[in-house]
């Protein structure tokens, strides 16, 4: 048995409602149920909301640097830009250099939205500082940023 094994083996189990998987599942789950009536009526949902941001404060992005941003499977991240696009709010575009790499930008419309998208998240960030201070909005991210780095790849974990 190898050391990380047994150190697992002997952690004691946390209660659901506080383990950092379950907390993450709820926060998540909320922040959908609340972007719901804002984003379902421009056909978008969280994830492309969060694609439209990162493409309007990054500019054009590979498909392959999105996916890795957003660390989505290449097939949902494909999903989702075949319906972003087919809705106006993408261009997907061929690279001259590489005819295999897909560069993708935003329209208009797309730039239009971002900044919708962009307002739901300072309401968003506006309801959380009312329960905690700047500092420990700032405490709460890098030690989230720290979590999503400390966190296996897919298929790192076997049982």
């Amino acid at each position: 048995m190898r050391k990380e094994e047994a150190n697992v083996m002997t952690m004691t189990r946390r209660p659901l409602e506080e383990r950092v998987s379950f907390l993450t599942h709820r926060i998540n789950a909320r922040l959908q149920q609340i972007s719901a009536p804002i984003l379902a009526p421009l056909h978008l949902d969280l994830y492309s909301s969060r694609i439209i941001v990162a493409l309007a404060e990054r500019g054009p992005m590979k498909v392959g640097q999105l996916v890795d941003l957003m660390a989505l499977p290449q097939s949902t991240m494909s999903h989702q830009l075949k319906r972003m696009e087919k809705d106006g709010y993408v261009r997907r575009t061929r690279s001259d250099l590489d005819n295999r790499t897909v560069v993708i930008t935003l329209s208009e419309k797309g730039k239009e939205v971002s900044e919708t998208c962009n307002r739901w998240s300072d309401q968003v960030l506006a309801a959380v500082s009312e329960e905690l201070s700047d500092e420990e909005i700032e405490l709460v991210s890098r030690l989230l940023q720290r979590v999503f780095k400390s966190l296996p790849k897919a298929g790192q974990i076997q049982l």
